[in-house]
């Protein structure tokens, strides 16, 4: 990314003439960092964004809706007081600065504002300064000892931010620029390290652009090189204050520049006709594969605590179902102590005697030295009945903690293979079943339907498929009937398929390509061949006191789908 000073002014360019003399209707926070304005020009009501957030810093224009803070900082109740109801004057950029200074004539009875965009990284900050030069808030308040250049404080005066050492590409003659330029590269500067701190208002990625246009490489001649870098520069910000722009983005490459970039040779560069809209677009899905990452990682570290504390559990049960499993010994020796009690001395710790389902062995039978024969024939029954009876329950609590472990392994699955939307529903079902806290408090918990997939078959009928396992039962036991087909691969975690207002058994075409879908969401997608199997919803039946998802069923058929299939990939377009 590079939202550098050539970005700032095509968008204060694009601002300034779409809304300037615009009422503002609307304040609000979006995401963390970000302040939203909402105003209303042409009929329209486009929202004009700025983000201060160190990794997003930016503004433009929005076409994105978000969902309000509930609770909005004291800052942007300033800003409600100060600009709700008045109208924009003008948008201007201080020269070579990314820097964006808006005009506000506020409501009646509140003086002139000032609102002050500084997109900086990790310095970046929204500043409102009255008609006298003082703030009267900022997103981000700087002290005095943290800055001793300029405090951003309530009160203090608005200093504006500290010019570069380096040369306006617009005042600059040829011979300053070859001076300054032939210090830093005698200095061991890369020609393009040694142009970005030489001219003011370039990003390291536009002189990487000017070096290449210039042809700095190809020629021979030190002064021939310099005399068409110089020329590049020059034209480069004349073009510029001009307004003439042309934006780009290259997706591969996850940048955007203001003007195309040649140096990239043959990468695929998609021009914008605005760079508002480019920037609305890039950050959009910028932003939501990061969150989208981000609550992945959540996710993930969640079901694997659960998973580790899991097999943790059943190697332990595991090692009290085979201790439980000694339970017919100890039944031997009460038999035993009862048929040769007599044959027992007082006292002893153990005794050897004839085994009466072997006569060729002997066995040694522990003793409590304190109790008679006929006591100790009585302690090991006790142990017999105590040990089968907590073999019947070790053994059902271990097949619970196999069930949840395969429960916990389709979850990873479904969260690698899921996107925000699914992944929100997925978070709400580990917030249920207790492997993720609650949302804190004063957060709205949005309760809305799942959303599993739609597809046409080739018959015209629709195939639901369920991405996780509360749109699993939700298209298996709310949406469908029960006359519909269900789809599930063999023993592997997957999407439930459910093929709708189709009679049973469905066409033939439509079993593929409900068993295709099956197969794609599944853990098997990257396989040629996976077994999938098929019967009516009136078949599958929930697991008593299962999670969400789980099922069994019966009176199936089976049937090899191919996931990898380029013809079912094209027409359902995966």
């Amino acid at each position: 990314m590079s939202f550098d000073t050539l970005i700032m002014k095509a968008v204060t360019d694009e601002l300034q003439d779409k809304l300037t003399g615009s009422p503002v209707q609307r304040v609000y926070e979006g995401n963390p960092g970000e302040i939203i304005l909402h105003l209303y020009s042409q009929g329209r009501q486009p929202g004009l964004l700025f983000s201060v957030d160190s990794r997003y810093a930016r503004i433009h224009l929005t076409e994105q809706r978000r969902r309000g803070n509930e609770k909005p900082s004291p800052f942007c109740m300033l800003l409600r007081k100060y600009l709700v109801g008045g109208r924009t004057i003008s948008f201007s950029n201080p020269p070579l600065e990314r820097i964006l200074e808006i005009k506000f004539e506020p409501p009646y009875g509140i003086p002139p504002v000032k609102l002050v965009a500084e997109v900086m990284s990790r310095r970046s900050n929204l500043i409102l300064v009255d008609d006298k030069g003082v703030i009267l808030g900022a997103a981000k308040t700087v002290s005095w000892e943290k800055n001793p250049m300029r405090a951003i404080a309530a009160g203090e005066i608005y200093r504006p931010v500290p010019p570069q050492e380096k040369l306006n590409p617009l005042e600059m003659d040829r011979e300053e620029f070859a001076n300054n330029f032939h210090s830093l590269i005698s200095n061991g500067k890369s020609p393009e390290k040694a142009l970005f701190g030489t001219v003011s208002g370039l990003s390291p990625l536009t002189a990487r652009e000017l070096i290449h246009r210039s042809g700095w490489f190809e020629h021979c001649e030190e002064n021939k090189g310099l005399r068409r870098l110089y020329e590049e520069i020059k034209k480069l910000f004349i073009d510029l204050e001009a307004g003439n722009f042309q934006p780009v983005l290259l997706p591969r490459q996850k940048i955007y520049a203001a003007i195309p970039l040649t140096h990239l040779g043959q990468e695929e560069q998609i021009e914008y006709s605005e760079v508002n809209v480019l920037l609305d677009h890039y950050y959009g899905e910028l932003i939501r594969k990061d969150r989208e990452k981000q609550l992945k990682e959540q996710l993930n570290h969640a079901v694997e605590k659960r998973l580790a504390s899991l097999y943790n559990k059943k190697k332990q049960q595991e090692k009290e179902l085979n201790a439980a499993a000694n339970a017919p010994q100890h039944r031997l020796y009460g038999e035993l102590l009862l048929a040769y009690g007599h044959q027992v001395p007082k006292g002893a710790e153990n005794v050897v005697l004839p085994d009466f389902y072997n006569p060729e062995h002997n066995v040694v039978v522990p003793l409590n030295p304190s109790k008679s024969a006929s006591d100790n024939a009585q302690h090991h029954f006790n142990r017999y009945r105590k040990a089968k009876k907590g073999q019947q329950k070790i053994r059902k609590q271990l097949n619970k903690t196999k069930a949840e472990i395969e429960y916990c392994q389709g979850l990873l699955y479904a969260i690698e293979n899921n996107e925000q939307t699914s992944l929100d529903e997925i978070r709400q079902e580990l917030i249920e079943a207790g492997y993720l806290r609650e949302k804190q408090k004063g957060q709205r918990k949005i309760d809305a339907a799942p959303q599993p997939l739609k597809f046409k078959s080739s018959a015209g009928h629709t195939i639901l498929v369920g991405r996780n396992n509360r749109q699993n039962d939700y298209i298996t036991f709310k949406l469908a009937a029960r006359r519909d087909t269900w789809f599930h691969v063999r023993e592997i975690p997957g999407g439930h398929v459910v093929l709708k207002e189709a009679p049973y058994p469905p066409p033939e075409e439509d079993i593929e390509e409900a068993a295709f879908l099956a197969a794609y969401f599944s853990r098997g997608r990257e396989s040629g061949a996976v077994a999938v199997d098929y019967t009516e919803i009136r078949h599958v039946r929930r697991r008593p006191g299962g999670k969400p998802g789980f099922v069994f069923y019966e009176n199936f058929e089976t049937i090899t789908a191919n996931p990898q299939d380029e013809a079912l990939c094209k027409k359902f377009k995966l």
